[in-house]
């Protein structure tokens, strides 16, 4: 066991909660990956206990937590960074997306434009008589800025670590190209392959990579919005304050235009393509343009999210958080996603599209996590994955998101259960069409742990291939 990998996923309904123990020359390096779910937060704490109970233990009885890693805001990735349940952990090193320091000022349209998201999302949320789906709610409820979760992680947990003011590191892919040599020293950073590499193991074979997001989030992840649409949400973001440095005009709009309130103290312009009568009948249901901003604002922390590929003596392990997938390339100064900005720079290209040893399953396996079935990039997929290697596992739930979008997506998951080595059958899938056909490991799917309240699904991998 001393010289195995161990990648446990738990079962904490829709989120996100890793831990991974890497062997380290007869030592062990023990991470965590997010802890987060969009149930109530108290659902965290047997994961999070089974997690605390695996750590090396000082002389003082404090547990050791190598490194922590919050891939990105949205509460179901850090709902469980409650500092109480930390106590008693001493953290080396806390990870957080660059999007979340709040200083940036690469960021400063994104973080402008995720504060109009708040503001609208929760004006919507305190509208009294308002009924709400459930959909809906949860989209509106992920635009909310967690605030005690954001504390503890930029504040609190360095500061009870006693690694205040060195942490917490905001990361990025390009980060160590950035930092002076002797602040790469501090961190133990290189610069290797265009990617930020952690060089703290004592094996010189060891190598955590943070593939993404971009230092530059105003430019790869936001853009500066465009006329080329007549959404009502372009058209409105535009006159926004996330979008002053925009050069489009704002002067084709049509000569009927009917100027409505919107979600701030903009007026907002009748788009062309729906009638009068139909846009109030909107505005006055359902408030679109908070909705609008709460949908593309849940985007934009996907795409900002910490993307990591583990190196381990001949092993490959990428964890992908909620990173999303268009297929459609970088376009400057445009909304990119994820997956297409990694793929545009060659080394992280490479890197990429090479046989893995784990694929951690991006945004719980919804349809735009994983690059598949668009813009002829199908190879991605099948580069990634090999049949006779790589564990595939999804942390989900069924259904979070109805039967419009379905998580987790069913042709994905046919897919994946097709390439992965783990593939499993589960008689007891409530859709059909997945009963009993190979899939990947699924949290929500896998029996529960003998002995244990939490579920969990555990990867093992020892040195070398196959």
């Amino acid at each position: 066991m001393e010289d195995e990998l161990l990648v446990r996923v738990y079962s904490v309904g829709f989120g996100d909660c890793i831990y991974v123990r890497i062997p380290d020359d007869g030592e062990a390096f023990h991470a965590l990956i997010d802890c987060g779910t969009s149930a109530p937060a108290d659902s965290l704490k047997p994961a999070l206990d089974d997690v605390l109970s695996m750590l090396p233990r000082d002389q003082e009885g404090n547990a050791r937590l190598d490194l922590l890693v919050a891939t990105h805001p949205h509460a179901d990735h850090i709902k469980g960074f409650d500092p109480e349940w930390f106590d008693g952990v001493k953290i080396g090193r806390i990870w957080l997306s660059v999007f979340m320091k709040p200083d940036h000022p690469q960021a400063a349209r994104t973080l402008a434009f995720q504060n109009m998201a708040h503001d609208a999302a929760l004006a919507l949320l305190e509208r009294p008589g308002l009924q709400l789906g459930d959909g809906v709610q949860a989209l509106l409820e992920r635009s909310i800025w967690n605030p005690g979760a954001l504390k503890a992680l930029r504040e609190d947990l360095a500061r009870a670590s006693g690694i205040d003011p060195q942490y917490p590191l905001y990361v990025a892919r390009d980060l160590a190209d950035r930092l002076s040599p002797e602040e790469r020293e501090q961190h133990q950073l290189a610069y290797e392959q265009s990617s930020t590499c952690f060089r703290g193991f004592r094996d010189s074979e060891t190598c955590l990579r943070v593939l993404s997001p971009e230092w530059d989030i105003d430019k790869y992840y936001l853009g500066q919005g465009t006329l080329d649409s007549h959404s009502l949400l372009d058209r409105y973001m535009l006159r926004t304050e996330a979008y002053q440095a925009s050069p489009e005009p704002l002067d084709d709009l049509p000569p009927d235009a009917e100027e409505v309130s919107g979600a701030g103290s903009e007026t907002v312009p009748r788009p062309d393509n729906i009638s009068a009568r139909d846009f109030r009948q909107l505005r006055r249901h359902l408030l679109y343009s908070a909705l609008a901003f709460s949908q593309k604002d849940d985007r934009l922390k996907n795409n900002v999210s910490v993307v990591l590929l583990l190196e381990w003596r001949g092993r490959r392990l990428l964890f992908t958080a909620d990173a999303e997938w268009k297929g459609t390339g970088v376009k400057e100064n445009r909304r990119n996603s994820t997956w297409d900005v990694m793929l545009h720079h060659s080394d992280v290209e490479q890197l990429l599209l090479q046989p893995l040893d784990v694929l951690k399953v991006a945004h719980h396996g919804s349809h735009n996590g994983t690059p598949f079935h668009k813009g002829g990039k199908e190879e991605v997929l099948a580069r990634m994955v090999s049949p006779d290697r790589t564990h595939v596992v999804v942390s989900t739930v069924a259904g979070e998101h109805g039967d419009k979008n379905p998580v987790p997506y069913p042709p994905l998951m046919k897919a994946l259960g097709q390439l992965a080595a783990n593939r499993r059958r589960y008689p007891n899938d409530g859709e059909e069409d997945l009963r009993n056909v190979p899939q990947p490991q699924r949290t929500d799917l896998e029996p529960p742990v003998a002995g244990k309240e939490v579920q969990y699904v555990d990867v093992t991998l020892s040195p070398g291939g196959g």
